[in-house]
């Protein structure tokens, strides 16, 4: 998977609001955990945790496949982003996947000063305000987006691969969605994706985050080369702020 189990994490706002330490909407310890489901079949699980270091936080993605899914086809990813705690700017961005039979380790360097990026393989120009693949959805946390209407369009850039991928986020309004813990209230959004080796078209998924302080994705569902895959939280502890319920819409 290039890769579902993190592909959320390539959403960027270009609002002129810097992220502030205090008003950040969450923490050192959060933890939210994920099931994945593979049509009817539970194919494996996934988790996003964060951790601290002296004037920096540490993200840290996992993602695995179980045992039975893994006979047809096995994933197991670790991904890593060291982020300035002020600016939420990546200094350090790691990976490491195996996704059946692609298999790839990865480790870049930011550097700010000289405005480029030092690859395993590359050293390429950095944009304004950069952010890998994980860091970028912590990033997209910290954003104001009320005043964005139903079929809105933001343009998007990450890192990932040796390079910056241009993309789009739509944005498709506010919907109530059942989950093992109650109704709860999000905004819908849709990446348009990369197509080829995993996803089926560039227009398939969907992410619903939720709609109070914390902003934390609730579920992810996307079509694949063949079938569709859901990411539904089944845990979480951690949470700068309580998880805000709702009724039915």
């Amino acid at each position: 998977m290039k890769t579902n189990i993190t592909v959320l994490f390539i959403l960027l706002f270009h609002f002129n609001i810097s992220a502030q330490q205090n008003n950040l909407p969450f923490k050192k310890g959060e933890k939210l955990d994920y099931k994945i489901h593979y049509g009817p079949i539970t194919a494996g699980f996934a988790s996003l945790e964060i951790d601290t270091l002296p004037h920096k936080y540490k993200f840290i993605a996992n993602g695995e496949s179980n045992r039975l899914f893994s006979l047809f086809f096995e994933v197991k990813d670790i991904y890593e982003s060291i982020v300035d705690k002020k600016s939420l700017c990546p200094n350090q961005f790691y990976r490491n996947v195996k996704e059946g039979g692609y298999k790839k380790i990865e480790n870049v360097f930011f550097n700010h000063k000289l405005k480029q990026a030092e690859t395993t393989m590359d050293t390429i120009p950095i944009p304004e305000n950069p952010q890998d693949i994980l860091s970028i959805f912590y990033y997209l946390r910290t954003q104001n987006y009320d005043s964005l209407t139903v079929e809105d369009s933001i343009p998007i850039q990450v890192y990932l691969d040796d390079n910056f991928i241009n993309s789009e986020l739509y944005y498709l309004g506010n919907e109530s969605i059942k989950t093992k813990f109650g109704w709860i209230a999000t905004k819908k959004w849709a990446p348009k994706l990369e197509t080829g080796r995993i996803f089926k078209d560039e227009n398939g998924m969907n992410i619903w985050i939720t709609d109070d302080k914390n902003k934390i994705p609730i579920k992810i569902k996307t079509k694949v080369l063949v079938g569709a895959i859901e990411f539904d939280l089944i845990k979480y502890s951690g949470l700068k702020e309580p998880l805000k319920f709702t009724k039915k819409n």
